[in-house]
């Protein structure tokens, strides 16, 4: 792609008469210093094939120039070194002590000084580490509900449900139809909030369901409303009463 477009802008815009070119000195200036160049000297050259032609020549003359530098510096450096070859020697010496040098102070600083080890001293006794909390299973089918919109009350006539004052995995089956997304949870008593939580409902064979992690341990056992909100403002909500007693079941049912 690369020669392509070299050969397309060096041929497909013939400009005989040289209107509008810059000077060589602007185009030497773009090819030996390019951070110096002009932007409409730039310009030009993708319209102008005589230029992009000249241009390229004073590339090559750059790189030809550079590359004669950079070989009359090695070989200075070798007659140097053949010419000198204790110094050279000397100096090639001092280096490699530095790069030792620099290494151990390196790794001084990785790695901090340790205390030595006393093969007598007794070992500490293992310190016990914090169990891992464990999170109960406990699921509450809500399929049964009906949805409650804007601040109205609950409907109808529910059974509360027992739920214990622990840590619970907490999962509801949401009722039929209802769309997955965030829902906002809320255990709520006489108007005041006493435990809150949001979660993302899922479908799994044909029920929405909500999975969170509800630690309930800090909550009075009293009668409290569950309340289950949707981000389109729909509301279900289910009775319940925290009690310090282990679920009889693994689902509850409303």
């Amino acid at each position: 792609m690369l020669d392509f477009a070299r050969t397309y802008l060096s041929e497909a815009f013939p400009n005989p008469d040289r209107q509008g070119c810059p000077p060589d000195t602007a185009l030497r200036s773009l090819a030996f210093n390019p951070t110096e160049g002009e932007p409409a000297v730039t310009e030009h050259l993708a319209a102008c094939s005589p230029c992009f032609r000249r241009y390229g020549e004073l590339l090559d003359e750059f790189k030809s120039q550079a590359a004669k530098e950079n070989t009359f510096t090695w070989a200075r450096i070798s007659v140097w070194t053949k010419a000198h070859p204790i110094l050279a020697g000397t100096a090639a010496l001092c280096l490699l002590l530095i790069g030792i040098g620099v290494g151990f102070f390196l790794n001084g600083i990785r790695k901090p000084n340790t205390p030595p080890i006393d093969a007598h001293r007794k070992p500490n006794p293992t310190e016990p580490h914090n169990p891992t909390v464990a999170y109960s299973p406990f699921s509450l089918d809500l399929s049964a509900l009906s949805p409650i919109r804007g601040s109205e009350p609950p409907t109808g006539t529910q059974r509360r449900v027992l739920v214990p004052n622990s840590r619970l995995n907490l999962t509801l089956t949401l009722p039929l139809a209802s769309p997955e997304g965030r829902y906002d949870l809320k255990l709520a008593a006489e108007g005041q909030t006493f435990w809150s939580k949001a979660a993302q409902a899922h479908l799994h064979k044909g029920k929405t369901l909500l999975e969170v992690e509800a630690d309930f341990t800090q909550i009075q056992t009293r009668n409290y409303s569950l309340e289950v909100r949707s981000s389109t403002g729909i509301r279900f909500i289910q009775l319940v009463s925290i009690q310090p007693v282990p679920p009889g079941t693994a689902e509850q049912k409303p």
